[in-house]
């Protein structure tokens, strides 16, 4: 039998008769806006359910204070009120929320509610649940709390000074968090500079973002289950129910999130955990659904805010020409009362620290502590936009200091288009970027040669 033959396949070639326009540099039509503008968006709060109960959070009006007494039997005599929830029977119902930080950030404890203690103004201590949200409200300013006021700490420098009040006792420390990245030698830029640029003080303040929607939910729970059904606006439900599981002592299986459309967010609910789990609680215990809808004012005074940042001593070691060798900077991270996402602020402002500019040298001693102030989140370009602002002060100090051109000092520093892929000392690749070009772009938009004149 003879074997069989086998031929090679001539090669497939296509050849391209028309380039067909990609999405970079296009302009995509929306489609989501009919819609929402016609009204028929579904939002959370427009989730209802027979017999539900309206939440309303009893807020501390001090920024660090015991907690001596918590009195809810007038608000619970209210015609309409459907039951209450303090921090004694979070404490017993539910573990402390776990934290990302190592200790002693990692032994810090945060609860749904308050529980013995109040570190930050606004702060949840008890929660009310009435048959409308009006009457919510109004029966919450018939709890009673007792406080003792305590010495707050609001200023971040003075976190780590021995006469600073411990936030959190259990850990015995106001540091959530210190670490020191040094990359390349900084030593031998400092000896090599021509000129030391030193800077004493430099401060990136707290923010916040003010989504058109406020954050709430509206929580099932179901006795044959034990499985809580929420529907909320919640930016990362996931990672909010990785909070929440071990806090309810359940699996993850027993938290079914359902996310309508969100009114924005930029940051301020993806901390929605402490409220979450409280409304699970208060929906379990009253054996029917709740839903809680922030107020405005609740919304700016205690949602998460954007992280405070405190640069100090700066050191910037530059050549005749301009040329910027690195920078020595000792930042301090302003947590508020809670790690709760940090230290994830300081990693991410390790990735992106070069951020566009040729720095090879550069030492940054970072820590980050607690004060008697909201809690931070990710919010609105979490990290980066600190660090941004820094690179970009320094780069003004620098050519003032100097007398150089401002506009020519960043692109004597900036990573040149010939050099992609850069790889940056920290070991991010940049891959490709005109930053030169783009910065011309800027300039020509707002007329920068014009700018004196006007």
């Amino acid at each position: 039998m003879s074997e069989p033959t086998v031929t090679a396949a001539e090669p497939l070639v296509v050849e391209e008769t028309e380039t067909k326009a990609g999405y970079i540099g296009v302009s995509t039509p929306r489609k989501e806006d009919k819609r929402l503008l016609q009204g028929d968006g579904v939002f959370f709060d427009d989730v209802k359910r027979h017999g539900m109960g309206y939440v309303h959070f009893v807020r501390s009006p001090f920024a660090h204070a015991n907690i001596t007494a918590i009195d809810v039997s007038k608000a619970a005599e209210l015609e309409g009120v459907y039951g209450t929830l303090i921090g004694e029977e979070v404490a017993a119902l539910t573990d402390p929320f776990f934290e990302l930080s190592v200790p002693p950030g990692a032994d810090m404890k945060d609860y749904a509610l308050a529980v013995g203690k109040v570190r930050h103004m606004g702060e949840p201590v008890a929660a009310v649940v009435a048959s409308s949200r009006e009457l919510a409200r109004d029966a919450a300013e018939l709890v009673e709390v007792s406080y003792e006021p305590l010495p707050t700490l609001v200023d971040a420098e003075k976190a780590q000074s021995g006469d600073a009040p411990i936030l959190h006792e259990e850990a015995g420390s106001n540091v959530v968090w210190q670490g020191l990245f040094d990359w390349g030698d900084y030593d031998a830029a400092l000896a090599e500079a021509d000129h030391v640029v030193r800077i004493e003080r430099l401060h990136f303040d707290r923010f916040s973002s003010t989504p058109l929607e406020c954050s709430g939910c509206l929580v099932e729970y179901d006795r044959g289950t034990q499985q809580w059904t929420i529907h909320g606006n919640h930016q990362m439900p996931g990672i909010g129910a990785i909070w929440m599981g071990p806090a309810l002592r359940c699996g993850l299986d027993k938290l079914r999130f359902i996310s309508q459309d969100i009114g924005g967010g930029f940051g301020n609910k993806i901390c929605l955990h402490p409220q979450y789990t409280a409304c699970c609680l208060l929906s379990r215990k009253l054996n029917r659904p709740v839903q809680w809808t922030e107020w405005r004012t609740d919304q700016h005074m205690a949602n998460a805010h954007g992280n405070e940042r405190h640069f100090l001593n700066v050191e910037v070691p530059v050549k005749a020409d301009g040329t910027m060798l690195g920078f020595k900077v000792k930042a301090i991270d302003d947590c508020g009362a809670f790690p709760r996402y940090e230290p994830l602020g300081c990693i991410i402002w390790a990735q992106v620290t070069p951020g566009l500019y040729r720095w090879r040298n550069i030492r940054v001693d970072f820590t980050q502590v607690v004060t008697n102030k909201s809690p931070v989140s990710p919010n609105r370009g979490y990290s980066r936009m600190q660090h941004l602002w820094f690179t970009e002060r320094v780069m003004d100090i620098v050519a003032t200091e100097l007398g150089l051109d401002p506009v020519e000092t960043r692109k004597k520093n900036y990573v040149k288009t010939e050099e992609m892929p850069y790889e940056t000392p920290n070991g991010c690749v940049y891959d490709s970027g005109d930053y030169a070009r783009v910065l011309d772009i800027a300039l020509d938009l707002i007329d920068y040669q014009g700018i004196e004149a006007r």
